[in-house]
């Protein structure tokens, strides 16, 4: 089980920190811009967060189904499975980008009334929405490959993606190489870049040099009525679950957004630092489904049973060390954006005491990754893990944050504490239903269409 864990864990990990590092390398060089530039590609970037999670949400759906039908080898119905969530992720991407390319002033102003951010993030939307329709297809593969065990491809893109997106930033933010310098905009050029080049590599790497599991056409147009309804069934509320979470996530940047735009500004970079610090509890959570699912769908659930608190406690593990590691590293994280005048002393102050709260955050965020997007997703209980973080964001963070940050003025980073207390109180509840037992479900079907127990 250790060996397969790290071989899955690792990569995504892996993928998850170049991922993340390309927001972090945004920041930084928009940050040399100024505060105000910073704030709106931070709250540009809140209708992608969202679609992101939509995706995330439909692929994770998916991989409640493939999981479990990679343990039974039924590689035929995993090609549907595929064909499904892809299929569905890049009807969504044309809505989100139809949305923010004739929209972008309006979806500015629902996160932000300063009126000096929204004109740079609209600027930023104009270009960036054509890149969600290249996401849709890459986000969707490669989330729903991983759990075949097939983790290498999402390095490789997400490696040679990272390049491009900081060469192309670099040249069009700051006029350099014979380019325009567009500020803003040139960051949205070069993310627009690096999504046309993920899609180029992931779409070669589908059709040409995958054979474990092949992506066909007629699986894209035509769906499998059985697994259609699986689908559905099983992926309808973690797309809910992860919708309900990002738009949650989404208000409490709201929140920031009408506080200053120091919040807006500190918190973003706590965010984005925070992410590089926790690829390996995200990579852990995958590792974990992956593992559950197979366990199960090969119909040994004592297994299942015994390695599910082994692989929570892996996970905790993993976050105690990253929390660590980022009380640590936090004057490097800060000296990054101290490299200009830039950024003020109180927003820099700010990012400091936030970021220590950040940390203290992790271990339970790690609880709840480990059992909601791992052992119970793996496990097909789908539906519990829904309401836990539906009620959690919104009926613990979110009122929290609102309350604390707007109406009493609470400081940066108390605020962005309520804002994430919801963490607490899922890790307790998700520690109780793990203890229970009652996540374990098969999912998958045999070839008269029967469902498994």
């Amino acid at each position: 089980m250790i060996n397969m864990f790290l071989r899955i864990a690792l990569p995504v990990a892996f993928q998850n920190l170049l991922s993340f590092a390309v927001g972090l390398m945004d920041t930084i060089m928009v940050g040399a811009l100024g505060e105000v530039e910073l704030s709106a590609v931070s709250v540009a970037n809140q209708p992608f967060f969202l679609y992101t999670m939509c995706i995330f949400g439909l692929s994770s759906g998916a991989s409640v189904l493939i999981s479990q039908y990679w343990g039974k080898n039924d590689r035929e119905a995993i090609s549907k499975v595929f064909g499904i969530a892809i299929k569905i992720s890049v009807i969504a991407g044309v809505v989100a980008m139809a949305v923010v390319l004739s929209l972008p002033q309006q979806v500015m102003q629902l996160y932000t009334d300063e009126a000096a951010v929204v004109p740079y993030g609209v600027e930023y939307l104009r270009v960036v929405g054509f890149s969600y329709i290249f996401f849709a297809f890459t986000s969707s593969y490669i989330n729903c490959i991983r759990n075949v065990e097939r983790v290498k491809i999402a390095v490789i893109t997400f490696s040679i993606s990272f390049f491009v997106n900081v060469f192309f930033n670099y040249m069009f933010i700051y006029g350099k190489f014979g380019a325009p310098q567009m500020g803003v905009a040139g960051a949205a050029v070069g993310t627009l870049i690096a999504r046309v080049t993920e899609f180029c590599i992931v779409l070669f790497y589908a059709l040409r040099v995958e054979t474990r599991v092949k992506l066909h056409l007629s699986n894209i147009i035509r769906n499998d009525k059985v697994l259609s309804k699986d689908f559905a069934h099983y992926a309808l509320p973690v797309v809910i679950n992860e919708m309900m979470w990002a738009f949650g996530t989404s208000a409490q940047m709201a929140v920031l957004g009408r506080m200053s735009v120091t919040a807006l500004a500190s918190v973003s970079v706590v965010t984005n630092v925070s992410q590089i610090m926790t690829v390996l509890i995200y990579g852990a959570a995958s590792a974990t489904l992956v593992i559950t699912g197979k366990y199960i769908g090969a119909k040994e659930y004592d297994k299942a049973r015994k390695s599910a608190p082994q692989l929570v406690g892996l996970n905790i593990l993993i976050a105690v060390a990253s929390a660590v590691a980022l009380v640590l590293l936090r004057p490097a994280f800060i000296s990054l954006y101290s490299l200009t005048d830039a950024m003020s002393v109180a927003t820099k102050a700010a990012i400091n005491s936030t970021l220590l709260v950040a940390a203290g955050i992790m271990v339970f965020q790690a609880i709840n990754m480990s059992c909601i997007v791992g052992v119970f997703r793996g496990g097909g209980d789908t539906i519990f893990a829904m309401w836990l973080d539906v009620i959690g964001v919104w009926g613990i963070a979110v009122p929290l944050g609102a309350v604390g940050g707007l109406v009493f003025g609470t400081s940066i980073p108390l605020t962005f504490f309520l804002l994430r207390s919801d963490e607490v109180v899922k890790a307790v509840a998700c520690l109780f239903r793990l203890k229970g037992g009652k996540w374990l479900k098969n999912v998958t079907r045999d070839k008269q269409g029967h469902l498994l127990t």
